[in-house]
C-alpha cells in the first residue's frame, strides 16, 4: 500500500511517498518514504503558524511590563532581557540602554488614549448616538490605561523631559485634536449640538481623555462614578447634555 503525507519542518512543508511493506526477515509492516518535493504551506492545506515576535519586541514588550512594577529609572538592560527570555548581550543589538529602550516601548505603544480615529469614524448620528460615542471612547480610554498602567504612567514621566516623547505625544494630541473638531462641526452644522464654532471644545475634549487616562492608571482605587463624572462633563462641553 502506498500513500502520500506532507511533513512541516521549520516552517516548511515537504512531501513523501510512503510505501508499506513487510519484512521479509522480521515479518514486521515497515514503511519506505520517498521524498517528492517541497511545497506551499497553504497549498497543502495546513494551517498558517503565527509569527514568532521579534527579538526586539519581546524586549519592548518587557519593557511594558516591568514598567508596570516599578519606576523606569530603576530598569536595567540586564532586568529587561531576563524578562524578555533573551540574552543580556541582545538587548544592546537594539537599544543605546535602559533609556533609550523606555522610549521606544513608549512611541510603539502610542499616547495613552483610546484610538480618536476610530471612536470618531462614524457619520454623525441622533443626539443619544453622540452622548454614546463620547461616553464610550473615554471609558475605552480609562481602561486602556488601567491595563497599560505601566506605559501610561512612563509616559508621563519621559513627556516633559525627552525629545522624541514630547514630540510625538504633541503630534499624536494634535491629530486627535484636528480629528474632533471636525466632527463637533459637524454636529454642529446638523443641529445636533451646541458647541460653538472653534477648536476650544476639541482641545478641551482630548485634554479630559489624556488626563482621565493618567489618573486611572495612577490612581488603583479611581472609582466608576470618577469615570462617569468625567463623562458628563465632557457631554456638557461639546453641547450635548
Amino acid at each position: 500500500m502506498a500513500y502520500e503525507v506532507i511533513k512541516r519542518v521549520s516552517g516548511r512543508a515537504y512531501r513523501y511517498r510512503v510505501e508499506s511493506f513487510r519484512d521479509p526477515e522480521t515479518r514486521r509492516v515497515r514503511g519506505r518514504w520517498t521524498y517528492l518535493g517541497r511545497v506551499d504551506p497553504v497549498d497543502a492545506g495546513l494551517p498558517a503558524r503565527p509569527a514568532k515576535p521579534s527579538s526586539r519586541d519581546r524586549l519592548l514588550d518587557a519593557v511594558a511590563r516591568l514598567l508596570a512594577t516599578g519606576d523606569p529609572e530603576s530598569l536595567s538592560a540586564g532586568t529587561i532581557a531576563r524578562e524578555a527570555g533573551v540574552a543580556y548581550g541582545t538587548f544592546y543589538r537594539y537599544f543605546a540602554d535602559r533609556a533609550n529602550a523606555v522610549r521606544e516601548a513608549l512611541l510603539r505603544d502610542g499616547v495613552p488614549m483610546a484610538d480618536v480615529q476610530v471612536a470618531f469614524a462614524a457619520p454623525v448620528g441622533t443626539r443619544d448616538d453622540e452622548r454614546r460615542r463620547i461616553a464610550t471612547w473615554l471609558r475605552d480610554t480609562a481602561n486602556a490605561s488601567r491595563v497599560r498602567r505601566g506605559v501610561v504612567r512612563a509616559w508621563h514621566v519621559y513627556s516633559n523631559a525627552d525629545d522624541a516623547v514630547v514630540k510625538a505625544r504633541r503630534a499624536a494630541v494634535d491629530s486627535a485634536v484636528e480629528r474632533v473638531a471636525a466632527h463637533l462641526e459637524a454636529l454642529r452644522a446638523a443641529g445636533v449640538a451646541t458647541t460653538p464654532p472653534g477648536r476650544f471644545a476639541a482641545y478641551a475634549l482630548v485634554a479630559l481623555a489624556v488626563s482621565l487616562g493618567r489618573d486611572a492608571a495612577m490612581d488603583d482605587d479611581m472609582a466608576a462614578d470618577q469615570v462617569e463624572g468625567i463623562v458628563a462633563l465632557a457631554i456638557d462641553l461639546c453641547g450635548l447634555a
